[in-house]
C-alpha cells in the first residue's frame, strides 16, 4: 500500500507541537511499517530543509510551488490533488489541519489536535483567524474519511462544535519520547544546561509557545505572590499577542524569559525545575505536560479539556482564571516534601502509559482498517 503523508510541519525551523507529533509518529510508523511506502509530501518555493528518514520504504516528495498560489488554487479551485501529485497513493495522510485536496477514489485520514480556535477564537491573530476559516470553508474536517483526535476531549468538540458523526472518530493520544527521563543529579548535562541558560539554582519552569491561550500572563501574576528564595522560567518562542508576557515578565527580577529551547536541552531542563506549571485554558492534548512527569517533575495544570485526561490523578488540577488557587497549589508542593515525592512518583508512572511506539501501533491500524 502507499501511503501519502503531509509533512509540511516539518520545514519549520524551529519545532513545536505538531512539527514534534509529525516528526515523531513517522519516526516509529517507518520503524514499525516495512511493508507499505510513504510518499513525504511537501512545498515551499524557498529552499527548505525536512529530515530524511532513513527507512527504505520512505520518499520525499518536494515542490517548489508559491504557496500563497498553491494554497489559493487548493482552496479555490481545489486542485492539485495531493495524491496524484506524489504519483497516486491509496490512502492520504495528514498530520494536521491544513489545506487540500484529493482524488475522490483516495482514503483520506486528517488529525485533529484541538478545536481551540473555535472555542477561544479571541486568543488568535486577524490573519490566524482567516486561515482557519479559509481551511474550515474548503471542509477538509468533513472530507476526510476518519478523523484522529489526541483527546476523548477532543473528540467530543469535533462532535458538538461541528456535527461530526462519532463513527468516523478514533482516538490516539500522543507519546513521549524516551530521552524524557529522570537524570542523575550528577550528570553533566544538568550542569551544562543550567550554564547554558544561567538558569537560577531553584525555579519553576512553564514551558511551550508564548500565546495567550497557555495563560502565561496569570503564570507571571500568580508568581509574584510567592514568597522566599524562587524564581519563575519562562521558556519557549515568542508567539502572537505576546508583548504583554515581555512586559510583564521585566516587571519582576525573579522571571526569566530565556526563549526557544533546542529538543536535547528540554529533558536537563524539566529534571532542573522544581516545579512544572501549565494552568493552559485549553489543550487538545498537552504533551509538555508528559514530558515533564517523565522527568520527574511535579505538574501543576488546568482542569479543563485533555488536561483531565492527560494528568488523572498525578498531577494537581487548579482553575486556570483563578490566581488564588494557582498560589496554593505552587506553595503546597514547596512546602510539603512528602505529598511533592508522591506526586513525582505518580507522575513517572503515569509517563510510561504513553509512548510514540503505541502512538505509531494505533496509528497503523486505522490506516490498513481503511484499506
Amino acid at each position: 500500500m502507499k501511503i501519502g503523508v503531509d509533512i509540511r510541519s516539518l520545514m519549520d525551523n524551529r519545532y513545536s507541537g505538531v512539527s514534534w507529533y509529525t516528526y515523531h509518529l513517522l519516526e516509529n510508523l517507518l520503524a514499525l511499517d516495512q511493508k507499505n511506502q510513504y510518499l513525504l509530501f511537501y512545498n515551499s518555493r524557498k529552499k527548505t530543509t525536512v529530515p530524511d528518514f532513513s527507512q527504505t520504504n520512505a520518499f520525499n516528495c518536494g515542490f517548489n510551488y508559491p504557496n500563497k498560489l498553491f494554497n489559493l488554487a487548493v482552496n479555490f479551485f481545489d486542485f492539485p490533488k495531493f495524491d496524484q501529485l506524489i504519483g497516486g497513493v491509496d490512502l492520504f495522510f495528514l498530520p494536521n489541519l491544513h489545506f487540500a485536496s484529493w482524488s475522490p477514489n483516495c482514503r483520506r485520514v486528517l488529525v485533529v489536535h484541538d478545536l481551540s480556535f473555535l472555542k477561544f477564537s479571541d486568543f488568535f491573530s486577524w490573519k490566524m483567524r482567516l486561515w482557519q476559516k479559509l481551511v474550515l470553508r474548503k471542509g477538509v474536517i468533513k472530507q476526510a474519511d476518519i478523523l484522529i483526535a489526541d483527546s476523548d476531549n477532543t473528540k467530543e468538540d469535533l462532535v458538538d462544535l461541528l456535527g461530526i458523526p462519532v463513527e468516523k472518530i478514533r482516538v490516539v493520544q500522543l507519546g513521549v519520547s524516551k530521552h524524557y527521563r529522570q537524570l542523575d543529579k550528577a550528570d553533566p548535562i544538568l550542569a551544562a544546561v543550567r550554564t547554558k541558560y544561567n538558569l537560577p539554582e531553584k525555579f519553576i519552569l512553564y514551558l511551550g509557545n508564548l500565546e495567550p491561550r497557555k495563560n502565561i500572563e496569570t503564570i507571571i501574576e500568580s508568581f509574584k505572590n510567592i514568597e522566599g528564595d524562587n524564581h519563575l522560567v519562562i521558556a519557549g518562542g515568542l508567539s502572537w499577542k505576546a508583548k504583554l508576557v515581555r512586559t510583564l515578565a521585566n516587571q519582576d527580577k525573579r522571571i526569566k524569559l530565556i526563549g526557544y529551547v533546542a529538543e536535547a536541552d528540554k529533558p536537563a531542563l524539566y529534571n532542573l525545575a522544581e516545579i512544572f506549571l501549565y494552568p493552559s485554558y485549553y489543550e487538545g492534548f498537552g504533551l509538555p505536560i508528559m514530558e515533564a512527569m517523565a522527568c520527574g517533575c511535579p505538574v501543576i495544570a488546568a482542569n479543563n479539556s485533555s488536561q483531565l485526561e492527560v494528568v488523572d490523578r498525578a498531577g494537581l488540577l487548579v482553575d486556570p482564571y483563578n490566581q488564588g488557587e494557582i498560589v496554593a497549589a505552587i506553595n503546597c508542593l514547596r512546602t510539603d516534601s512528602r505529598f511533592r515525592a508522591q506526586l513525582i512518583n505518580q507522575g513517572l508512572e503515569r509517563a510510561q502509559q504513553f509512548s510514540w511506539q503505541k502512538t505509531a501501533r494505533k496509528t497503523l491500524q486505522i490506516f490498513e482498517q481503511e484499506l
